[in-house]
C-alpha cells in the first residue's frame, strides 16, 4: 500500500496512468463495436477447430474475432508495413542511410510505416473476407456483393488506422510502449474469457485449474529468464593515458523482445492461408489441389495440436527473426566506433574492426540461445499437447484445454516488465528532484 501511495502520489505517473486506463477503456469499449455488413449472428453460432486458434492469432496483433469488431485485424497491417519496411532496410540504401541518421531517420521510417498501413489493412479484409467464410462453413459475409466488401474493407483499415493513432498515443501520454500495452490488453481479455469457459466447462473445475496455475507459471519464470539475462561488456574509457571510467555495455540475452514470435505467426500462416485460397476458388490443376491439401494437414498453424512440420517452421521463423531484428536494432560497427570515438576500448581487445568483430560475436551466441529460448517459449503449448502424459491426463480428467499459449505469456511479461521499469526510473528521478 505504502508503494501503491507513492506511486499515485508522483504527478507525472498519476498522469500518466489516468491516460493510459483511460485510452484501454476507449480501445475496449471499440472492441465492442461489431462489424457492419457481418452476420454476427452466424459467427457466434459457427464453432470450428480452427476457430480458437485463428482467435488467437488475432490477439496477438490486439485484435479480436469474438464479435468481428471494427478492430478485428487489430495491428497486423501496421505489424505486415513495420516487416516491409525492415526488409527495405536491409536491401535498399536509402532505408539504411535513415536508419544511421539517428532519431530524425526513425520518425521518417515510422512515417513511410504508417502510410502503408492503410492500403495492407484494404489488402487484408479482401483476404480475410474469403478466409472467414471458409474458416466458419460460409455465410458469415455477402461477397457477392461488391460494394459490401468494399464498404468492409474500407472500415476495417480505418480501424487499424485508430489502433495505431491509440498506440502512438499511448506511447506518448501513458506509462509504456502503446502497441504492446493494445496487444497486452487483448491478449489478457481474451485468456480471462477462455480459462473461465475451461472452468466452467470442465467436469474437476481443481484439477484443471492447477494444471493452468502451473502451465502459466512455468511459462512466466522461463519468459522472466529470457527477458531478464543480460550480457555485461566492461569497457574502459581513457584520457590522456590514464584510466578515467570504466562503464558496462549491457547487451540482452533477448534483445528484441517479443517481436520475433509476432512476426513469426504472421508468417508462418501464410502455407495454411494460401491453401484456403486454391481451395477456395476451386484451381482445377491437379498438382496444385494435392499441394494445398498438404499444406492444409502439415502446416495449420491455426490448429490446438498442429503438425511437427509447422511446429519447426514456427520456431526456425522466430530464431531467424531474432536474428534479423537484432542486426538491424544492434549494429556491432556503429558500436565499435561510437566506443571508439568516446576513447574507450573493451580490455583485450583492439578498437576499431577488432571490437565489432567481438561484439558481433557475443550478439550471435545471445541470438542464437535468447532465439531457440524465445521459440521454445512460443511452441511450448505444442509440445505440451504431444506429450502422452498430458494426452493420458486429458483423457482422465475428460477436458484439458491449453487455453494460454507460450507467445502470450512472454508478451505480458515484457510488458509489465516495461511498466515496472517506467515506474521505477519515474520514481529514482522523483527521488533526486527532491
Amino acid at each position: 500500500m505504502n508503494l501503491i501511495q507513492k506511486v499515485w502520489s508522483n504527478t507525472t505517473l498519476r498522469k500518466q496512468i489516468i491516460y493510459t486506463v483511460a485510452l484501454l477503456a476507449l480501445y475496449r469499449l471499440l472492441v465492442a463495436i461489431p462489424m457492419p455488413f457481418v452476420d454476427i449472428n452466424t459467427l457466434m453460432n459457427s464453432t470450428t477447430q480452427n476457430a480458437d486458434g485463428f482467435g488467437g492469432f488475432l490477439m496477438l496483433l490486439g485484435g479480436t474475432i469474438e464479435n468481428f469488431s471494427i478492430l478485428a485485424v487489430g495491428l497486423a497491417p501496421f505489424i505486415n508495413a513495420s516487416i516491409i519496411i525492415q526488409l527495405l532496410t536491409a536491401v535498399f540504401p536509402h532505408f539504411e542511410e535513415l536508419m544511421e541518421e539517428g532519431e530524425a531517420g526513425q520518425k521518417k521510417i515510422q512515417q513511410y510505416t504508417r502510410w502503408a498501413t492503410f492500403p495492407l489493412a484494404l489488402l487484408q479484409w479482401f483476404g480475410m473476407v474469403y478466409f472467414i467464410n471458409y474458416l466458419f462453413g460460409g455465410g458469415i459475409i455477402d461477397t457477392t456483393n461488391v460494394s459490401i466488401v468494399l464498404l468492409g474493407a474500407f472500415v476495417l483499415a480505418v480501424g487499424a488506422v485508430i489502433m495505431l493513432w491509440l498506440g502512438d498515443y499511448l506511447t506518448e501520454k501513458g506509462i509504456t510502449n502503446g502497441v504492446s500495452l493494445l496487444i497486452f490488453a487483448s491478449i489478457v481479455a481474451g485468456m480471462v474469457t477462455q480459462i473461465a469457459g475451461a472452468l466452467q466447462a470442465a467436469p474437476n473445475m481443481m484439477s484443471v485449474l492447477i494444471f493452468i496455475v502451473v502451465f502459466i507459471l512455468i511459462l512466466v519464470l522461463l519468459s522472466i529468464f529470457i527477458l531478464k539475462s543480460i550480457k555485461e561488456i566492461p569497457i574502459i574509457y581513457a584520457r590522456q593515458g590514464q584510466v578515467q571510467q570504466t562503464s558496462i555495455l549491457p547487451i540482452p540475452m533477448n534483445p528484441v523482445g517479443m517481436v520475433p514470435i509476432i512476426f513469426a505467426m504472421a508468417l508462418s500462416s501464410f502455407p495454411y492461408i494460401f491453401s484456403q485460397f486454391v481451395t477456395k476458388f476451386g484451381v482445377q490443376a491437379v498438382w496444385v489441389q494435392q499441394m494445398a491439401q498438404r499444406i492444409e494437414v502439415n502446416f495449420n498453424i491455426y490448429s490446438q495440436n498442429p503438425s511437427w512440420w509447422v511446429i519447426i517452421l514456427y520456431f526456425v521463423l522466430i530464431v531467424a527473426f531474432t536474428f534479423f531484428y537484432a542486426t538491424i536494432q544492434f549494429n556491432p560497427s556503429r558500436m565499435a566506433d561510437s566506443i571508439q570515438s568516446r576513447g574507450g576500448f573493451i580490455p583485450g581487445i583492439r578498437p576499431g574492426d577488432e571490437t565489432a568483430k567481438y561484439i558481433q560475436k557475443i550478439l550471435n551466441y545471445l541470438c542464437l540461445w535468447g532465439g531457440a529460448g524465445l521459440a521454445f517459449i512460443g511452441i511450448f503449448n505444442f509440445l505440451i499437447a504431444k506429450l502422452p502424459f498430458v494426452q493420458q491426463l486429458t483423457f482422465s480428467l475428460g477436458s484439458l484445454p491449453l487455453v494460454v499459449t507460450g507467445s502470450w505469456v512472454i508478451i505480458i511479461v515484457g510488458v509489465v516488465q516495461d511498466i515496472m521499469d517506467k515506474v521505477q526510473t519515474e520514481m529514482m528521478m522523483a527521488g533526486y528532484d527532491m
